[in-house]
């Protein structure tokens, strides 16, 4: 379902009287992703990711390469053909707050995309963004709170009751899940997982939390350096690659019980 190819990106350095050499980004990235499957792109910060990211929505050109949704080149489509497009392919980020309008309700950050796309009666986007704040455990009256109103986890949630709205065949997660606690992570990965068979979309996972991309991933993908180092069709060989990026990111890992943790109180 997409398909990126040679993809390669840099970022022009320097003013209006002189030019510094283009600083690389991406190089020569490749990868797929089937109908219904989670891939996970894991990586630290700097490594590209969210600029691939932007590149696979269709909002930052690349440099080289060609990406491909649905057999069709994002960058080759005329600008009507790119909003048919982009109604298949949604995205979450990871700042919940600065994701939505303040001054916007629930029910209104949820309806955008179905105003933008549907031809619904008041009623029937009442209706439907009821069932979508179901779905993503929160209750229909919530429709009439403003973001103020909501804690991290629960707005994140809207989120992600936007981006379904419209039974997209991809959501690109963007550290969806990073300003998160714990408890929220886990909550929110879950429902990740149920929308998912639910509706059969796919997800492309973009994180630094090598637990995360775990729990929910098919396959994952580990970048360093603007290129893919590692590439994991299982739990067991993503931790056993000997490669420093990969290493790095378990080194990162929290253990899971805490025992195991560092205590900080100790430290003096």
């Amino acid at each position: 379902m997409l398909d990126v190819s040679q993809v390669s990106h840099s970022y022009a350095a320097g003013g209006r009287l002189w030019r510094k050499p283009a600083i690389p980004v991406l190089q020569d990235i490749s990868f797929t992703l089937e109908p219904g499957m989670c891939l996970g792109l894991l990586g630290v910060s700097g490594t590209g990711k969210s600029t691939l990211g932007k590149i696979i929505l269709g909002l930052q050109r690349p440099t080289a390469g060609r990406v491909s949704f649905a057999g069709q080149d994002w960058y080759a489509r005329d600008r009507r053909a790119r909003h048919h497009m982009r109604r298949e392919v949604q995205a979450v980020f990871q700042d919940c707050y600065s994701a939505v309008n303040p001054l916007m309700s629930a029910g209104q950050i949820i309806g955008e995309p179905l105003r933008n796309y549907e031809r619904l009666s008041a009623l029937e986007q009442k209706r439907r963004v009821a069932e979508l704040l179901e779905q993503v455990g929160l209750q229909a009256s919530d429709a009439d709170k403003r973001p103020a109103a909501f804690s991290g986890g629960q707005l994140q949630r809207i989120n992600i009751a936007r981006a379904i709205a419209l039974r997209p065949k991809l959501i690109v997660l963007d550290e969806a899940i990073s300003s998160l606690d714990m408890v929220n992570q886990t909550q929110i990965l879950t429902l990740l997982s149920q929308l998912r068979a639910d509706y059969g979309m796919s997800y492309l996972f973009i994180t630094h939390h090598i637990q995360a991309a775990l729990t929910i991933s098919d396959r994952m993908l580990v970048m360093d350096k603007g290129q893919i180092v590692c590439t994991a069709d299982s739990a067991a060989a993503l931790m056993s690659s000997p490669h420093p990026a990969v290493q790095q990111l378990i080194a990162a890992r929290l253990p899971e019980h805490p025992s195991q943790r560092l205590d900080w109180s100790s430290e003096t």
